[in-house]
């Protein structure tokens, strides 16, 4: 009777645990094999398997990195692959890339192979090499769904519309409900204007999906409102982030011009305060009488179509507490000087990494500090810092710059939005990177200057200056592809025309 193979029977266990999933156990069983024979490749490679599925990345670099598939093609790709991603994953971004590039090069027709090679780039902020894998690989492969989203949202990052439209559009014809190609649809749409297509795929957000949705073929329903709502009553849901809370409230005077009561529950509490603004009196927080309509915030310009949804109605205004002003000022001498006052953040969004190798776009803007410090040192100003989240020496670097008699740090104040509306009320000028700063400089009347990254946010529109969202602000916007140099000359020039240059000694 012939002698069985050493560790064959824990290897097969292995290959049992890593088709069902169970990548603990397939790790246990594989290392239980290679105990008998540390030399197999297949089985150390399929024990490194497990450990990328277990998020152990660091461990499958460790066990992955000297593996040496020999003349086998296949497995040197899929070696080169998940080795690739898990030195990405660990940051080692530079040996990941040979490996990625090593994969792709064995097999240029390889789906795996171009897919991973164009995620990393886009990833690593370079969608323009993103493109030029995708491309190809989504004409060898025209069935593959991901190879056409990934296209679509690198050629969009590029500043290729056209091109990304397409791709998305491909993407759809494909599965007509990928999440994520309508939601990168609906904001390729809306920066370009065209609000019809962009509400209506817009209902297909992230954040819908994850709180509303199940996990295949889920499809948003918005309800389309009647012109008259007179004796109707509509509960609008408060949703997503806090700007973008206050960015769609701008849509509750239509509910209301159509005759509607409107039954409001805030998503995020730090809101309370608005509900007592004048302009957001006749919300009812509680109601006794029957819910006719349930709507998402977000939903709002789909829900009420027609010319409504081709809108851009101004931000909700707002007021400051007149209390809550002058208790700043006088903890603030600065607030009261007569040379005019800006306020200042370079930096806004969601500070997240990627999960794996999903391909979610997280909304991070970011303008370089040093050069704004730079466009703003000559300038007749008092500089009000409202960066949330200060890193280390980056107060000091600004008073530095500006020096420290010119400079108030305000990066806490934004807990209270009371404190928050009394201490905008004090400026004179808002300037960086779009955040919650500037829907509220908006209701109070407030105007200002927005560095806008690219791709732009739908709030900032595709180009032109200024967008019809916020007619007061006007744009300096980064070119795809480009450094931060030619809008910040537009700024420098803005401002010094606004605000003059100090003679300080």
């Amino acid at each position: 009777m012939p002698e069985a193979t050493p560790g064959l029977d824990h290897a097969l266990a292995g290959d049992r645990f890593l088709a069902q999933g169970q990548f603990a156990q397939a790790f246990d069983a594989y290392a239980l094999a290679l105990q008998a024979q540390p030399h197999n490749v297949y089985w150390r490679f399929l024990a490194g398997e497990s450990l990328f599925h277990l998020g152990r990345y660091a461990d499958t670099v460790a066990l992955l990195n000297d593996l040496d598939p020999g003349a086998d093609k296949a497995l040197a790709i899929e070696h080169a692959l998940t080795l690739g991603r898990a030195l990405q994953l660990t940051g080692n971004t530079t040996a990941a890339e040979m490996q990625l590039i090593k994969a792709f090069m064995l097999d240029p027709g390889h789906e795996e192979a171009a897919y991973n090679l164009g995620v990393f780039y886009e990833q690593a902020g370079l969608p323009e090499q993103a493109v030029t894998f995708l491309q190809a690989a989504a004409q060898r492969h025209p069935q593959s769904v991901r190879l056409h989203y990934n296209l679509g949202s690198s050629l969009a990052q590029c500043g290729q519309t056209a091109a990304a439209e397409s791709a998305l559009l491909a993407t759809l014809a494909q599965q007509p409900d990928h999440v994520d190609a309508h939601h990168n649809l609906a904001l390729l749409y809306l920066r370009q204007g065209k609000l019809t297509q962009g509400w209506h795929h817009y209902a297909w957000r992230f954040n819908r999906h994850a709180t509303e949705g199940a996990p295949a073929h889920w499809v948003p329903q918005t309800p389309t409102l009647p012109a008259d709502l007179h004796g109707h009553t509509v509960r609008v849901q408060g949703e997503q982030g806090i700007g973008d809370e206050l960015f769609f409230m701008r849509y509750l005077p239509a509910l209301h011009a159509r005759g509607a009561q409107v039954h409001y529950q805030l998503c995020n509490t730090k809101l309370a305060p608005l509900l007592r603004q004048p302009a957001l009196a006749t919300l009812a927080h509680a109601t006794t009488t029957a819910i006719q309509h349930h709507v998402l915030l977000g939903d709002l310009p789909l829900a009420l179509g027609g010319s409504d949804a081709h809108r851009y109605p101004p931000a909700v205004p707002l007021q400051a507490n007149a209390s809550a002003r002058a208790r700043l000022q006088q903890q603030h001498p600065l607030l009261t000087r007569p040379r005019r006052k800006l306020g200042l953040a370079w930096r806004a969004g969601t500070q997240a990494q990627p999960h794996g190798f999903a391909t979610q776009r997280w909304l991070q803007k970011s303008a370089p500090l040093d050069s704004l410090l730079d466009v703003l040192a000559p300038l007749d100003v008092e500089v009000v810092v409202l960066q949330r989240g200060l890193q280390p020496g980056e107060w000091a670097q600004v008073q530095a710059r500006l020096g420290a008699d010119h400079v108030l740090d305000a990066s806490g104040c934004d807990q209270d939005l009371d404190e928050l509306l009394a201490l905008l009320s004090c400026l004179d000028g808002l300037v960086g990177v779009s955040n919650t700063n500037v829907h509220l400089c908006a209701g109070l009347g407030i105007d200002g200057d927005v560095l806008v990254p690219a791709p732009a946010e739908f709030r900032w529109q595709e180009e032109g200056s200024p967008s019809p969202w916020f007619p007061g602000f006007s744009v300096h916007r980064q070119t795809a592809g480009e450094d931060w140099q030619a809008p910040m000359a537009t700024l420098a020039a803005s401002l010094q025309a606004r605000y003059g240059v100090a003679q300080r000694q």
